[in-house]
């Protein structure tokens, strides 16, 4: 199957130039991974789906961080946040070795705050929505531009309602205990 070209191209590019890092955030399907894995033929690929590199990371985060080599793709860092702080180190003893670090999130708000925390001034933070007319004209305001809409017309009912559920299912509930958490804290403080 042919890959789109996106219009994000140039900017990821010029970014992985320029920084350290780079985040690409967007909602999930959107082609992130597709897009980095495309752009960046050569970089170590790491999904922290993973169970496995899940529990690996927290049993001894330096030493999972210390296999890679260099540029890494690490597919939705929003699973293993602490990796950011590791990671922040490296950059700081090598602040001119450009397009190392790449990151993808889904999660925008936990995301978001452990970038904002950790990589604030190391990272590009780019956002990659779905396809839009420009990048190919089978998306319209019925369909939308998610790919797997615009190369599979047919079955968009479907996939919409199935999106959606899982989307309420996973990133909601997870945006909403982080929520949870803080007003817990502010509780827990003022007594």
């Amino acid at each position: 199957m042919a890959i789109i070209p996106r219009q994000i191209v140039p900017f990821l590019s010029s970014a992985l130039r320029r920084f350290p890092a780079v985040v690409v955030t967007g909602p999930r399907r959107s082609g992130k991974t597709t897009l980095l894995r495309s752009s960046i033929p050569g970089a170590q690929y790491v999904l922290l789906e993973d169970p496995d590199i899940q529990d690996r990371i927290r049993s001894d985060p330096r030493s999972f961080i210390e296999s890679l080599r260099p540029p890494v793709i690490l597919d939705e860092i929003q699973n293993t946040p602490r990796l950011l702080d590791y990671i922040r180190t490296l950059v700081d003893t090598h602040p001119r070795r450009m397009g190392q670090w790449v990151f993808t999130g889904s999660q925008e708000a936990p995301l978001m705050q452990g970038v904002t925390e950790s990589m604030a001034g190391r990272a590009a933070v780019l956002q990659l929505l779905p396809f839009s007319h420009a990048e190919t004209p089978k998306v319209n305001l019925l369909l939308g531009g998610f790919p797997e809409v615009v190369l599979r017309p047919r079955g968009h009912e479907l996939w919409f309602s199935s999106y959606l559920q899982t989307y309420i299912e996973r990133d909601v509930r997870a945006v909403t205990n982080v929520r949870d958490g803080s007003r817990a804290a502010r509780e827990s403080a003022e007594m």
